[in-house]
């Protein structure tokens, strides 16, 4: 493909994802906002790096997809907040982070990694603690009560 061709292709994706970037703004719930945007910000952060101009038409395709269900739903959902008979329960889990499979969210941030891996050094640190007999307890073979382990 040449270069003309590949800027053209570069220009309709960053189209497209400032166009489902907006889309997900304008979604009528925080929930729905909040989902939307990470799996489109998600999506195109695992595919930065494809460069099959075949691929990429393929991803193209499936994203203007996208771009016609997500207005779809956002008049939808939209539509539906106006109409005052519709009682909407409270949602109790609206300040929590939206649950995306790993394979739509991407990559985990950094601060992800660490969280993670701060908590399994947690676990092992309290299941290591857990093995070890203290001084005192049964089964405890130090004589010498001065003496740290």
């Amino acid at each position: 493909m040449s270069g003309t061709s590949s800027s053209l292709q570069h220009a309709r994706v960053l189209g497209l994802y400032r166009k489902l970037l907006r889309i997900g703004k304008a979604m009528p719930t925080e929930t729905r906002s909040a989902l939307v945007l990470s799996r489109v910000k998600g999506d195109f952060r695992a595919n930065a790096s494809e460069k099959d101009p075949e691929e990429v038409e393929s991803m193209i395709q499936l994203a203007e997809l996208q771009v016609d269900n997500l207005e779809i739903q956002r008049d939808h959902l939209t539509e539906l907040a106006k109409n005052p008979n519709l009682i909407i329960p409270v949602d109790i889990h609206k300040d929590a982070k939206p649950k995306i499979s790993k394979f739509m969210r991407g990559p985990p941030l950094s601060w992800e990694r660490k969280a993670a891996q701060e908590a399994k050094d947690r676990a092992r640190q309290s299941q290591a603690e857990s093995i070890q007999p203290r001084h005192g307890s049964p089964g405890h073979s130090c004589k010498n009560k001065d003496h740290k382990h």
